[in-house]
């Protein structure tokens, strides 16, 4: 068995963060064989990359918002959801991420007046793979150009995998080209190869995932470029599945 235990945890779905809406995180799969712990009050089985995947979020809403939130308000969200677990005050280069593409499935409110709404929502794998994976960036500013650190996060796999990216803050002027780099040395000199491309617009903040076909080389790294003025902040999140 293997087991994670994380200090800190970040949820993040469609670009949206619900880390300080959510009373309660549960991830299930009907196929067991991890354990892994993430508040420290119970333990979850997982196969990495398995589908057949539901997440239930819970929080709370504030009625003086419409009885909505930004990202839940709706009866489907089609997007990228992800689960960051670090061992310090914020999550780092290295640590787990849970990540897969999904669909909300369900959506309840119970108002009352004055008071915090309570909420309650899943999320189901719409068929695509995804699962447990590392983290390249979480989360980075960065100028009109900026090359995450190369790390070395494990054996070379020929199976592919996926790569999944968030804007959390971006310029609505700004528009941005995000690469995942492999190479099998961690040079990064001229020898590496590009995993996945990312182009995304700072007017709409939001998420994607890329499948990664073939080999992903042993050494990993994150970079971009963007148009735009170099002070405008912008913020990321990157995570690597590898299959």
């Amino acid at each position: 068995m293997t087991k994670l235990a994380g200090d800190h945890v970040r949820i993040l779905v469609g670009g949206y963060e619900l880390t300080g809406d959510s009373n309660r995180l549960s991830i299930d799969d009907k196929r067991m064989m991890f354990d892994v712990t993430a508040f420290g009050d119970g333990v979850h089985k997982f196969i990495p990359g398995q589908r057949m995947m539901a997440v239930q979020h819970a929080g709370f809403l504030n009625s003086e918002s419409a009885r909505s939130h930004p990202v839940l308000s709706g009866n489907s969200v089609d997007d990228v959801f992800s689960v960051y677990l670090g061992q310090n005050a914020d999550p780092t280069d290295g640590d787990p991420v849970f990540s897969l593409l999904t669909q909300q499935t369900r959506y309840g409110t119970m108002p009352q007046f004055n008071k915090f709404i309570p909420f309650n929502t899943a999320f189901a794998n719409r068929g695509d793979c995804g699962g447990w994976g590392i983290a390249l960036a979480v989360p980075t500013s960065f100028t009109n150009t900026a090359n995450g650190s190369a790390m070395d996060n494990g054996g070379a796999s020929n199976d592919g995998g996926m790569a999944f990216l968030h804007i959390l803050t971006a310029a609505p002027s700004d528009t941005y080209t995000f690469t995942v780099e492999g190479s099998a040395t961690g040079a990064f000199s001229g020898e590496e190869s590009v995993l996945a491309t990312f182009p995304l617009d700072g007017s709409a903040l939001g998420s994607d995932g890329q499948t990664i076909s073939g080999a992903i080389p042993q050494y990993t790294r994150w970079k971009a470029t963007r148009s735009g003025s170099a002070g405008d902040t912008v913020q990321i999140a990157v995570s690597l599945i590898r299959y």
